[in-house]
């Protein structure tokens, strides 16, 4: 079962180890990274931070489906983290079944012209274009670092544009 899909710059860190996967009962993270995927050096490397007892992959964007599509099936707690807005929107467009909420943890700055939605969250146009339709089609799409921290809605951050 997928307990969160979040968007993270920084994929698996200290905060992800030690609170988000304790508090949505994760035991499996599914990294979405092109770049990590493809580096053998960096996909061994997530593979190898797993906690006990804990499952991590690196998969490419295209490989990403069928292991989505097979967590979403089975009893194991199961996040997917990507660095990229964009990368949801993919895959909510490629996947049916996921459940309808985005967490969006820190964005880095990619120009100039990107928004500040709050301290190390950035967005540029298209991504909050894409993160708009995800909103207008359902998805639960919210700004929060971790769990006991305020949670921002993309409606609120929408209303501050």
């Amino acid at each position: 079962m997928i307990n969160l899909i979040r968007c993270d710059d920084r994929l698996i860190h200290g905060q992800c180890m030690t609170r988000l996967v304790q508090h949505f009962g994760i035991k499996h993270i599914i990294v979405v990274d092109d770049f990590t995927a493809k580096d053998p050096t960096m996909k061994a490397v997530i593979q190898m931070i797993a906690m006990p007892g804990m499952k991590n992959e690196a998969v490419t964007v295209e490989d990403s489906i069928e292991p989505i599509q097979k967590a979403i099936k089975d009893k194991v707690g199961t996040m997917i983290v990507f660095r990229f807005p964009m990368i949801a929107k993919t895959l909510f467009d490629q996947i049916d079944n996921l459940p309808k909420s985005l967490m969006i943890g820190p964005v880095q700055k990619q120009t100039d012209q990107a928004v500040t939605v709050q301290a190390g969250t950035y967005l540029e146009q298209n991504e909050i274009d894409a993160l708009t339709e995800l909103d207008q089609n359902g998805i639960d799409v919210y700004f929060q670092v971790v769990p006991d921290m305020k949670k921002i809605t993309f409606k609120e951050f929408k209303a501050k544009l």
